[in-house]
């Protein structure tokens, strides 16, 4: 036997029952509510609103010869909602007919403290950033670099010629670069750097250097030491200057930063462009002979190229004058050794553009 159904109790079957009284219609709201999953109380809608309607207030019953049992009160056909929802003849939609452009809006005009400042044409000057107080108050000037025109590979001269300082002797440029390294320690451009460093990591090495080895940022070792490239990546790059000839105090040894970035992260364009004034500036003061730069954050912010170190190594670059030769981190090698034979490659092809013998021929 079937469970009874209170819904089909509650619904009319026939033309015999005239419909639902009101309790029959609470009962059948009550239930379908429960079956939609709602929460029904009992109690008065006073209650159920969070306020009790006294019984003096409450309305009086309804009498039951308007609840809808009589045929006279009853709504006739056609009368009710979903009736007239049937009757109502179908809407036709007209296509929209093109209307002609509404007219420009009204200029409105500002008062006279936000008018913004022309000068000699119609469109306004774009307000001049304020630097914050813990940067300098000059703006950073990075030396431009002319791409050169025409293809990628096209890359024999990045740059413009130095135009450079007097000619003024070793001495003084040593001088000079102590000065800068002064400076350098001083700096507050880039706060998340400052936070997070021990102390600057400057270059070493002689001015008037033969070879110049840039790479990326000072590590863990390089920030404690404030020398650069003195970890593990430091001592391979000091067996692949002795594989070719030179002693690591014959070579003078940089970074594209001065300071180590937060974990041994990569440097951020912003980070690599207030520091590039003082790479170039040292780079001036030293005057090598020869550019190494290791590894493709070196490439990238000295030579404004995005492209990788698989291509640019195989080109000869100049920058500013001076022959570049691109080639991997030593950081890089030790991830990869299976690299190690091309930066070898890469070596011997920068000892060739130098006018020395690779120690394979001599």
């Amino acid at each position: 036997m079937e469970p009874e159904n209170p819904i089909e109790n509650l619904i009319e079957k026939g033309p015999g029952r005239p419909g639902l009284d009101p309790a029959e219609q609470v009962a059948l709201q009550v239930e379908l509510l429960r079956m939609a999953g709602v929460r029904y109380l009992a109690g008065d809608p006073g209650r159920l609103r969070g306020a009790a309607v006294p019984a003096a207030q409450r309305p009086a019953p309804i009498p039951r010869t308007l609840t809808g049992d009589s045929p006279e009160s009853r709504p006739a056909v056609g009368t009710r909602l979903a009736d007239l929802a049937k009757l109502q003849p179908p809407r036709v939609i007209e296509a929209s007919r093109p209307t002609e452009p509404a007219a420009p809006p009204r200029p409105v005009s500002l008062p006279v403290q936000q008018q913004p400042k022309v000068t000699g044409t119609s469109d306004p000057v774009p307000a001049t950033p304020v630097a914050p107080s813990s940067i300098r108050s000059e703006p950073i000037q990075p030396v431009p670099l002319a791409r050169a025109s025409g293809s990628l590979f096209a890359l024999d001269q990045v740059g413009s010629e130095v135009a450079g300082l007097p000619d003024l002797d070793s001495v003084t440029r040593q001088t000079m670069l102590d000065a800068l390294k002064v400076e350098v320690a001083a700096c507050q451009r880039c706060p998340a750097l400052v936070a997070e460093r021990t102390q600057t990591v400057f270059g070493v090495g002689p001015v008037d250097a033969e070879l110049c080895v840039v790479g990326e940022a000072p590590g863990f070792n390089e920030d404690k030491l404030g020398e650069p490239f003195v970890g593990e990546a430091g001592q391979l790059l000091n067996k692949m200057l002795g594989a070719c000839g030179f002693d690591r105090s014959q070579v003078y040894i940089c970074n594209i930063l001065r300071c180590r970035p937060p974990a041994n992260r990569q440097p951020q364009p912003d980070e690599a462009q207030a520091c590039h004034p003082f790479l170039v500036k040292t780079l001036e003061l030293v005057r090598p002979k020869f550019l190494c730069l290791m590894g493709a954050t070196a490439t990238r912010y000295l030579l404004d190229q995005s492209t990788g170190v698989g291509v640019l190594r195989k080109r000869d670059l100049v920058w500013r004058g001076i022959p570049v030769q691109a080639t991997y981190h030593p950081a890089y090698l030790l991830r990869y050794p299976d690299k190690k034979r091309d930066a070898w490659e890469d070596l011997q092809r920068m000892l060739g553009r130098m006018g020395r013998k690779p120690p394979e021929a001599s």
